[in-house]
């Protein structure tokens, strides 16, 4: 019987940590938490200091057992959980569920590498109690508004969403940030404006070169202005007033954080939601088999709000630049700066990297998915790219008067760049290289110059019009989040931390709160009505600065400069006292999606309303009118087999998505795999998506590249 126990969280992990450590160790995995509060219960005493009651979670009973029986005949008891406030708050649960009478000892790695690994139980500590309460306040905190919120909009909501309804100390504010998005688009109103440019010739006698440039006046013009400087340019001559050259310094970004990542993999790789971003580099964190068949990961811990790169790993880096791409392509460690983060990190880790640098995204590819290659691949570059040298290009800038009877009329500017060095570029430029400072994507394009390049150009050399564009456009608003300017957005307001921001998404899109179409987050009309109900009653719960406050509180206790009671006092004193006028006189609301259909029994409205299974479509003359039918997702695709429509349905076990007829149970056809509308060529029979790159036959064996196809996307949502 070995004498040391470890106990991590994964099997995964259990399995490539046990190979490290040898036959004198028993790695076991507790599967996540293994205790926590009641569901059905507040379980907070808050007269007495706000004590949780904590309990065996469902299903871990059997799990404490064994662990039990474990330790009784250990002498130590390592607790290797994630290096982070949740992973601090396992090994503490753990430790008060066993009872064990061995040594207690906390091992912290970064990294799961025989290296990270060894160094890590070489150097144990003490569960971090600063952490554990940091944890535990969140969790209080949140279990109290919640428990207390919910209820509230279950009386005051008279509708058929009653059943999905929740509100929550970070999840009400964030949905706040997409309704207040959501009302500006809708209130907001076009305005008019011109942009004026020119085309200029540089003659050069056989060679006549042609380029753009831009009155520098107003960058925006009205209608009636625009025309007559439209009318007036052509009566002017053009003269060049000084050209200026410089080079432009382009610094890389720095190794990923949790939320730079989450946004740069929505951003660069088709259909990385936040979610399956963070559960694919959970992956490569805990162990892939490579060619000896071993797990190893690959990558560092992936919950970080660090940019920082141990010695270790930049010695690495930089040898490997200098070996691959030459002396020239390392940089000094100067990067660019993105917006700080309205939380300071929270703890000392390193930035997302690989584990090694020379493990290349070529030599593992063939052990790993597609999906895993190409996140792998974006840490990889990101990382290597962090220590590589500025990008270098030649920024030149014209300045050109137009001139009447030698008189200046207007003042006009060129910038053209052309290419010096591509420094780390040649690593990471691929794809969309939109920055986390772009990260909103809106189309700026109207206020920006063209970069082209500038034909040579010397002071006093005079140019001749080519023509005049005079552009009509019109102001739009700010565009309504994506996944990637959501996070960013979360991010910077304080609100929440990286490792929440997938599940406070997934709990807005699934209450119904918000939907997410062609990549953007709308306000759907119960999210406009929870924030209208809640933002009067609860302005502190509803405000932004309030529950960045609050996130830094936690921070404070995390590091020991705070007493987790204390916060609590002063957070939940004054919230009660507005719950208490909320609950007496917040009116009661009814909010109901209507369809535009008809109900066929009794001719009122049928509308959205959301049951213990789900979204349906019911009549709003409910009780006295009983009907109703499924809301289904249609893929526009007819079925093969009686002509009616192929709609997204879930398996009763497991939820498990599938593709079947609307006609159902008259007609059983289904698919497995999602439909596209166009037939497949050879037989006329159902094409499905296999997968982002590829399309087959439903019947035969007929196989084609995607993009030889345009599918429907996501499908329509309609009730069939």
């Amino acid at each position: 019987m070995p004498k040391n126990l470890v106990i991590v969280e994964s099997p995964a992990k259990a399995k490539t940590i046990g190979r490290y450590l040898g036959s004198d160790y028993e790695v076991v995995a507790s599967v996540g938490h293994v205790r926590d509060l009641p569901s059905k219960t507040m379980a907070v005493d808050i007269q007495n200091d706000f004590k949780p009651e904590y309990e065996i979670m469902p299903g871990k009973k059997t799990v404490i057992q064994n662990l039990k029986k474990l330790a009784k005949n250990c002498e130590v008891v390592y607790l290797a959980t994630d290096p982070d406030r949740e992973g601090e708050a396992i090994s503490w649960h753990i430790m008060e569920s066993i009872s064990t009478k061995a040594v207690a000892k906390r091992v912290i790695f970064h990294e799961i590498t025989e290296s990270g690994v060894k160094e890590a139980f070489n150097n144990p500590t003490s569960v971090n109690m600063d952490l554990v309460n940091a944890q535990q306040a969140r969790r209080v905190l949140d279990r109290v508004v919640g428990y207390e919120l919910s209820p509230l909009l279950w009386k005051k909501f008279t509708s058929g969403y009653k059943l999905g309804l929740s509100a929550g100390r970070v999840q009400s504010v964030a949905l706040k940030l997409i309704v207040e998005r959501e009302k500006a688009i809708n209130d907001f109103t076009p305005e008019e404006y011109w942009i004026i440019s020119v085309e200029l010739i540089k003659d050069e006698g056989k060679k006549k070169i042609l380029f753009n440039a831009r009155l520098t006046g107003s960058k925006r013009y009205s209608g009636e202005d625009a025309k007559l400087i439209e009318q007036d340019l052509p009566l002017c001559d053009f003269r060049v007033d000084s050209v200026s050259n410089k080079t432009s310094k382009v610094k890389p970004q720095a190794p990923f954080t949790t939320s730079t990542l989450q946004q740069e993999a929505s951003r660069r790789l088709s259909g990385f939601s936040v979610s399956r971003t963070m559960r694919i580099a959970q992956q490569l964190y805990e162990g892939i088999a490579l060619g000896s068949g071993a797990e190893t990961g690959l990558i560092t811990y992936m919950r970080t709000d660090s940019t920082v790169m141990s010695a270790t790993a930049t010695t690495e880096i930089n040898e490997f630049i200098r070996s691959h791409y030459g002396e020239q392509y390392l940089g000094t460690g100067s990067r660019r700066r993105g917006k700080k983060s309205a939380v300071a990190a929270q703890e000392a880790h390193e930035a997302i990297r690989p584990t090694s640098i020379n493990r290349t995204p070529e030599e593992v590819a063939r052990y790993l998915t597609r999906e895993q290659i190409a996140l792998y691949t974006l840490i990889w570059r990101r990382a290597l790219a962090s220590r590589m040298a500025d990008t270098l290009n030649k920024v030149t800038t014209v300045h050109i008067s137009a001139e009447k009877t030698g008189t200046i009329v207007y003042r006009l500017s060129s910038s053209g760049s052309e290419p010096e060095f591509d420094g780390y570029m040649r690593i990471y430029n691929v794809g969309n290289n939109k920055s986390e400072e772009s990260v909103d994507d809106e189309d700026s394009s109207d206020e920006q110059e063209d970069f082209q390049k500038i034909p040579k150009l010397i002071k006093g050399e005079e140019l001749v019009l080519n023509k005049v564009n005079n552009d009509q456009k019109f102001t739009r608003p700010a565009p309504r989040y994506s996944q990637a300017s959501f996070v960013r957005t979360l991010e910077e307001s304080g609100i929440g931390r990286p490792s929440t921001y997938a599940s406070i998404m997934a709990t807005l899109e699934g209450r119904n709160y918000c939907s997410l179409e062609n990549g953007r987050y709308i306000a759907e009309p119960l999210g406009i009505a929870i924030v209208d109900q809640l933002d009067p009653y609860f302005p502190n719960i509803m405000d932004v600065e309030f529950t960045a406050k609050m996130e830094t509180n936690l921070d404070e206790i995390a590091r020991g400069n705070k007493k987790w009671v204390k916060v609590l006092e002063e957070f939940y004193n004054p919230y009660r006292e507005l719950f208490l006028i909320a609950e007496s006189s917040m009116p009661k609301v009814t909010v109901q999606k209507e369809t535009g259909e008809s109900c066929p029994e009794c001719e009122r409205p049928l509308a959205e309303k959301i049951g213990r299974n789900g979204k349906f479509i019911a009549c709003t003359g409910f009780p006295d009118c009983r009907y109703s039918k499924p809301y289904q997702i249609s893929t526009g695709v007819s079925c093969p087999k009686c002509q009616g429509l192929l709609v997204q349905r879930k398996g009763r076990r497991g939820g498990r998505v599938f593709y079947g007829c609307s006609s159902y149970p008259s007609c059983d056809f289904s698919l497995r795999q999602k439909p596209i509308p166009n037939p497949c060529p050879s037989c006329e029979s159902v094409l499905v998506i296999n997968n982002r790159h590829s399309v087959s036959c439903s019947s035969c064996d007929y196989s084609a590249d995607i993009e030889e196809f345009q599918t429907n996307g996501s499908g329509t949502e309609v009730a069939v």
